[in-house]
């Protein structure tokens, strides 16, 4: 029961109906989903009370419990590299999927403080604004990558992507070179040199 439940709850979140989600969370027993409901309506004290609740049980709420810190200013939690690694992205795009760009926005201004704990955060970020169509930010996310680890090929990659969906042809070619100059049998970018006219 309580996995149809959770089912149920998921297929809600995704559909924007946090309450709904909540309600089938709370039948469930599901605290953490209880508190990533609230997280996602931007009622971030209510999450947080949630959470705290269940914060040594999974790395999750761990993580969670971390990015309300950062959205109030109380770095009480520390992301780890791989929650940073797992979880990010994830949790940015339904950020977005919610429009709740406030919270976007304040977290985006913290990867200065996520660098301390995984160097890959701009890369997180700057592919996370080009799939939601925020290019020029997504640019400079990746500049900072790249300036921080020039031998990463995916940065490079995610590089070429941002200018592909500007139309400049060339600078992306170039930059799925620059992918395959770092690592010369990286697949994404073989793909995209063989699509490019």
């Amino acid at each position: 029961m309580d996995k149809e439940l959770n089912t149920f709850a998921k297929k809600a979140l995704n559909n924007l109906n946090p309450d709904e989600a909540f309600e089938y969370f709370n039948k469930a027993g599901n605290i953490l989903g209880c508190g990533y409901c609230k997280f996602l309506s931007g009622e971030i004290e209510e999450s947080k009370v949630l959470l705290t609740l269940i914060q040594r049980k999974y790395s999750y709420t761990n993580w969670l419990l971390s990015l309300i810190g950062i959205l109030t200013d109380n770095f009480e939690y520390n992301p780890t590299y791989f929650q940073i690694r797992n979880f990010y992205e994830q949790d940015l795009e339904m950020l977005f999927l919610y429009k709740q760009y406030n919270m976007i926005e304040k977290i985006l201004s913290k990867n200065n403080y996520f660098e301390n704990f995984n160097k890959e955060i701009y890369k997180y970020s700057a592919r996370v604004l080009n799939n939601n169509n925020f290019s020029q930010q997504a640019q400079i996310f990746i500049e900072k990558s790249l300036n921080i680890w020039y031998k990463d090929p995916e940065s490079h990659f995610i590089l070429g992507e941002i200018y592909l969906k500007s139309n400049e042809k060339e600078k992306a070619k170039m930059a799925f070179i620059n992918a395959l100059g770092v690592e010369k049998e990286y697949f994404p970018a073989k793909i995209k040199l063989n699509h490019i006219s």
